[in-house]
């Protein structure tokens, strides 16, 4: 019995011991140097083979025989792991290196540091020694007050910072905290608008105006791509692309912490017309930067009350009101998000009823102040990527630089302050146009005349800028073509270098194209006339050539402005002289702006005492003109009866051609109508507006959707009509103006609202698009602005009968007009039934 089972138990453990070497045979299999090297190459191609690759490659590779699938697949995942763990310890050790760098480099500045707070602290001690050394040497005959004395009278012109400016600390944090907050909350009720637009089309981001707010504000919101840095040294360089500023001037400037700068600035602005002032501003401006990396640059009006310096005071300007204003900055990737604002009190009070719209419109400033900033920048930035140059092979630079002179020294001529050398001549005589005269201090520099005499006029006149503009650039040959000679012999030397006379011809040729500015619609071009010689009077034969800038022709929104403004050049004019601009600014005027009398006009002062050449009830437009005359001192009273009628003539010829400039149907019978755009566009359904109100809605449609609304292409404009009269969409136009009414709808229109066409205008959009969906114009109007249209998710609205009518998609689109205008907007619903 216990040789049995002395003989099983030695089996039991022969078993269990051939087993347990079966098992750890399984689990740890030893792979030759053979099958290693297949395994290699298999695994560069293929790092996780699942059962049936595993399968192939054991059938495939005569080396792997003998091992199994489940062998296989451990050795793959070990392997992998392998891999992870080698990736792994290679990146921190990289990152132990760098580390340890960084650490070594942070203890040797450490160390630095510490040296130097110790020489600090040496010096420190040696300075407190001497200076109570110096007191008790000075102590029996100089007093403390005195040193105080000392101190200011060695210090420089510009104030320095002490513990009496925290006051402009604290102002300045004021500040800042104003601006932020109209900014990126909600101290001003922003809307965005359509009517102005970003420079370019590919912009992401809105413009926003203000009209509840004290005086005007206007707002950006982009993305640009150039680094804060660069975008703050353009913006505080006004003058460099605002046309309309005439100098800024930082008086004082004071550091602050963080590397802040708090600065007293004062600018100053030219009129747009001469029928008011120009105006300036005394401001400080902080320049700070955020805990986030943002940039603020904030900026607003200042007075003595507010502790600061005095500002300087110039009889010639009105002082506005600058409120928080400025920019904030975010860098991001590939460039920088800015929040740009402007909000100004401009004292609208104290100009001429007549161009009083000019100073009130928030949209003005938008155009005027927001955007040609950010035209500037964009310009910049493609000209620092884009080295391309335009004729006779000069940069941008160049273009903008004459165009810049060229309006500067029309505005000159506009405004005609003292401080320039402009006296003004005659300043009670009755007559429509204003004479200064101006004495040039460097004569030998101007050939043979030391004196100007600018004559100037504005009128009021019921046209379109654009187009009148365009008839006077084409038609140059019959208001600038007059006989000179027949006058006076006198005025051909001098004025035959500014003006053509009666040996000059080819007024009417084409000019030469040097390239666009800045701006897309402003072109810099050089126009030559041939003149003959007369030696008589001192001229000689030669080509007179022009330099002229032309822009606005395609500008029809608010406050529309187009300009032809040229000056004579030649070869010896140098880089800093100033040009004798003469030409044309023509500026729209809202059709409910009044008209004062003369009596109300002449009581504004000299600079004001443009008296208006054709008046109306209700103008659309001020015209102002400035011509320049050089001569010789003289000569003036000759000249400058020569050059009134040289004027006169010009004012006649404007006139007259002015009717041509005229909306279309702005007669007595359709004046009515023309003053209100929502009785303008309310048309019988069968006449012909509405049948090019169709057209102008499918054609919109197709170019901001990219497809037809009606599936296929209609042959004529009449069938396009009946289309969309009867199409099943509920089609509605609305105003795009500050009271959105309905102005037109389809008969599928007509049926969802349940009312008449009589009744349209008595519906608004957000009353049509009231109740649970929240929607409102203001809502979408920046989709619509960026990619001009929207689409609405689906929702309901209400109809005249407050009936809710629920649709399952509505679009919202532009309608363009031909001249580039956006007079309404559509709105179609889509599946839509009563609830």
């Amino acid at each position: 019995m216990a040789i049995t089972e002395n003989a099983v138990g030695e089996t039991s453990k022969r078993v269990k011991g051939a087993k347990s070497g079966h098992e750890q045979g399984s689990k740890y299999t030893r792979y030759t140097e053979a099958q290693i090297e297949v395994l290699e190459k298999v695994y560069a191609e293929c790092s996780n083979p699942n059962y049936f690759q595993r399968s192939k490659i054991l059938r495939e590779q005569p080396n792997l025989r003998g091992i199994d699938s489940k062998q296989l697949k451990v050795w793959f995942q070990n392997h992998r792991s392998r891999e992870k763990q080698k990736k792994e310890n290679g990146e921190l050790l990289a990152e132990n290196k760098k580390l340890a760098a960084a650490n070594e480099l942070l203890r040797e500045e450490n160390d630095c540091l510490q040296q130097k707070v110790a020489q600090l602290i040496c010096e420190n001690e040696y300075l407190q020694t001497q200076f109570l050394s110096l007191i008790s040497r000075n102590k029996a005959t100089t007093k403390t007050t005195d040193l105080g004395l000392a101190a200011r009278a060695n210090s420089p012109q510009l104030p320095l910072w002490s513990a009496d400016n925290n006051s402009l600390l604290v102002l300045a944090e004021e500040i800042r905290e104003e601006f932020l907050c109209k900014a990126t909350g909600t101290a001003v009720n922003w809307k965005a608008i359509l009517t102005v637009k970003l420079p370019s089309p590919s912009s992401v981001g809105a413009i926003y105006v203000s009209d509840t707010c004290i005086g005007v504000a206007a707002r950006a919101c982009t993305i640009i791509p150039i680094e804060p840095v660069k975008i703050i040294e353009i913006l505080k360089d006004r003058a460099s692309w605002s046309r309309n500023c005439r100098n800024v001037d930082v008086l004082a400037e004071y550091p602050a912490g963080n590397g802040g700068a708090i600065e007293l600035i004062y600018t100053q602005y030219y009129a747009p017309t001469t029928m008011a002032c120009a105006r300036d501003f005394w401001t400080l401006r902080y320049t700070s930067v955020s805990v986030d990396g943002s940039f603020v640059v904030c900026e607003k009006s200042v007075s003595g009350s507010d502790a600061v310096p005095s500002s300087p005071a110039v009889l010639e300007f009105v002082r506005g009101r600058m409120l928080a204003s400025g920019y904030l900055i975010h860098p991001c990737e590939g460039g920088s998000i800015i929040h740009l604002i402007d909000h100004l009190d401009l004292e609208a009070s104290s100009v001429p009823e007549v161009v009083r719209p000019l100073y009130e419109s928030s949209e003005l400033v938008a155009k005027n102040m927001i955007v040609p900033a950010l035209e500037y920048i964009e310009h910049t930035a493609s000209e620092t990527h884009d080295k391309r140059s335009h004729a006779y092979g000069e940069g941008p630079a160049f273009l903008r630089s004459f165009s810049q002179r060229l309006s500067r020294g029309f505005n000159d001529a506009i405004t005609g302050f003292t401080e320039d050398g402009w006296t003004l001549l005659d300043a009670d005589a009755p007559g429509d146009i204003i004479v200064s005269v101006k004495r040039l201090k460097n004569f030998e520099d101007n050939r043979n005349y030391d004196s100007v005499i600018c004559m100037k006029a504005s009128l009021l006149l019921q046209v379109l800028p654009a187009k009148l503009m365009m008839l006077l650039k084409e038609r140059r040959s019959c208001w600038m073509n007059i006989n000179l000679a027949d006058h006076s012999a006198v005025f051909l030397g001098p004025a035959c270098f500014a003006f053509p006379g009666s040996r000059t011809y080819n007024l009417s040729g084409t000019g030469v194209l040097l390239g666009h500015t800045n701006y897309e619609d402003e072109i810099l071009e050089v126009l030559r006339f041939d003149r003959i010689a007369h030696p008589q009077h001192n001229v000689s034969s030669g080509d007179l050539y022009h330099l002229q800038i032309c822009n606005g022709m395609e500008d029809s929104g608010v406050g529309a402005c187009s300009e032809l403004i040229f000056a004579p050049i030649d070869r010896t004019i140098t880089n800093d002289a100033v040009l004798l601009s003469s030409g044309f600014r023509i500026i729209s005027l809202p059709s409910n702006a009044g008209l004062q009398s003369s009596a109300n006009m002449n009581s504004t002062g000299p600079s004001n005492a443009t008296n208006v050449g054709t008046a109306a009830s209700k103008p659309s437009s001020v015209l102002i003109l400035a011509f320049q005359f050089p001569f010789e001192t003289h000569l003036q009273d000759k000249v400058a009866s020569i050059a009134r009628k040289y004027v006169q003539h010009v004012i006649s010829y404007v006139k007259n051609i002015s009717l041509e400039a005229m909306p279309s149907g702005s007669n007595p019978e359709t004046a009515s109508n023309k003053s209100d755009p929502a009785t303008r566009l309310m048309i019988a359904p069968d006449s012909t507006y509405a049948a090019t109100l169709a057209n102008l809605i499918c054609q919109s449609y197709r170019s901001n959707l990219g497809v037809e609304i009606f599936g296929c292409n209609c042959p004529s404009t009449d069938s396009l009509l009946e289309l969309i009269r009867h199409h099943q969409y509920a089609i509605l136009c609305f105003a795009f103006t500050s009271l959105p009414v309905c102005l037109y709808a389809n008969q599928a229109g007509l049926d969802l609202l349940e009312t008449t066409a009589n009744n349209l205008l008595s519906l608004t959009v957000d009353r049509i698009l009231g109740g649970s969906n929240n929607f409102s114009l203001s809502s979408i109007l920046p989709t619509i602005m960026q990619q001009g249209y929207a689409i609405l998710p689906p929702g309901y609205c209400i109809s005249e009968m407050n009936r809710r009518v629920s649709y399952e998609q509505a679009v919202v689109w532009q309608v363009q007009g031909s001249d580039g205008s956006v007079p309404c907007l559509a709105l179609a619903f889509m599946n839509w039934s009563f609830t």
